[in-house]
């Protein structure tokens, strides 16, 4: 079984069990402190997943490198970013932090604050949440497996320059945060993006990052398909 192969089905493994931790932390957390509004986003990340799926298996099919790109930045943003580092790693992981150094509830109100925010009280409901974050690692772990393994093009410096200025970006927010805290997430939130969405870009940067990569879209499925021949048991 070939390396990208191996990459794939790991890759997709790590995000439905992801998934499922996300799933288990919103459904709990709804059911113990009454906030029903926290089952919303359990769709969108399901349907998100689908695509993600979708995509990865389209390229598994045909070679496509507009699918793989799709499905990188899909992973990146929505799985690795948003599930990983804002929900597990400030929402979970950074609040107990801060909590268990003896920050007060209030404080902690004022820095992690918002509609679904709880005191980290229920070790269940914060295991789960911090549970998001260590899988998100195993998720970008399998992404950049996959990326390197589809043998991809070297990445040209305008695409390179877009990554880390949307890392920088990122850093830059941050820091502005954590200077003067507000009472909402907004700024870390676009901090968590800016950083998921360099990753992204500087990662699939490999995939359209370099001249004539417009005409191997065009195409890449006739090209591509006797090559791959690698067909997925499901």
């Amino acid at each position: 079984m070939s390396e990208r192969l191996h990459a794939r089905r790991d890759l997709r493994r790590w995000l439905i069990a992801l998934y499922v931790a996300f799933t288990a932390e919103h459904a709990y957390g709804a059911a113990r402190y009454g906030t029903p509004v926290r089952l919303v986003g359990i769709l969108p990340l399901g349907l998100l997943l689908a695509l993600a799926l979708g995509l990865l298996a389209r390229h598994a099919r045909t070679g496509s490198r507009p699918a793989l790109s799709a499905g990188a930045i899909v992973v990146a943003v929505a799985f690795v970013g948003l599930a990983g580092l804002l929900e597990g790693g400030f929402n979970h992981a950074l609040k107990v932090a801060f909590h268990v150094t003896g920050t007060p509830d209030d404080r902690l109100r004022q820095l992690f604050g918002g509609l679904n925010f709880a005191v980290p009280d229920d070790v269940v409901f914060e295991g789960i949440g911090t549970a998001t974050l260590g899988l998100a690692v195993p998720v970008a772990w399998h992404l950049a497996r996959l990326l390197r393994s589809a043998r991809l093009p070297r990445s040209n410096a305008t695409a390179r320059r877009a990554g880390v200025t949307a890392l920088v970006a990122a850093g830059a927010l941050f820091g502005a945060y954590v200077i003067e805290p507000l009472d909402h997430v907004g700024l870390i939130t676009l901090a968590i993006l800016g950083a998921a969405l360099g990753f992204a870009l500087t990662a699939v940067s490999k995939v359209v990052g370099h001249p004539g990569w417009a005409s191997r879209i065009v195409h890449s499925n006739r090209d591509a398909r006797p090559a791959y021949g690698e067909g997925e048991a499901t």
